[in-house]
């Protein structure tokens, strides 16, 4: 096809092809695409190379580990006390475990005795203080720890608890137990 003029001459051709629309948004799409993977991808790099990653990482950790510690130390069943004596030796550490280890018979003796039953759950826990170098945390733990004595109704008492827990090849461990008031 020829175009003409005004003056009734043929036009001389651009040699310039009009785009259609669909391409040009596509183009304009991919574009937009490679500028997200860039952007997002330099936020990664970053995220993995900074430190706070890492000791956010690790305060989830012990703070998971903390609360689960606190209702193994809580919770005993007169019926399986050598089960739940268990428990918090493999809750705890240090001089927490060695106390736990050197009275344990005193422990199962007086949970036999006094045929109760306890049952812990967390209703709030914090990391008040978190050295990953050194291996040692405290955390703030609320307990809710419900007694049930033997042909008796249940009663339940509330505990504030500070935890000391200290790293080890197992996770982490209380290693210092002591009550908030």
């Amino acid at each position: 096809m020829t175009v003409v003029t005004e003056r009734g001459e043929p036009a001389a051709p651009t040699g310039v092809r009009a785009t259609p629309i669909p391409v040009r948004v596509l183009a304009v799409l991919a574009a937009l695409a490679a500028l997200a993977a860039l952007f997002f991808g330099v936020r990664w790099g970053l995220a993995a190379t900074n430190d706070s990653f890492e000791l956010a990482q690790a305060r989830d950790t012990v703070l998971l580990d903390a609360r689960q510690a606190a209702i193994n130390l809580n919770t005993l069943d007169n019926a399986h006390v050598e089960a739940g004596l268990d428990l918090w030796e493999q809750s705890s550490t240090g001089t927490v475990l060695e106390e736990f280890r050197t009275n344990r018979e005193q422990y199962a003796k007086f949970v036999a005795e006094s045929r109760r039953t306890t049952a812990a759950s967390v209703t709030d826990a914090a990391v008040a203080e978190l050295d990953v170098r050194a291996g040692i945390a405290r955390v703030l733990v609320g307990v809710d720890v419900q007694v049930r004595p033997e042909g008796a109704e249940p009663v339940l008492t509330r505990q504030r608890l500070q935890l000391e827990m200290t790293r080890t090849d197992r996770g982490w461990k209380v290693s210092r137990l002591s009550p908030v008031r």
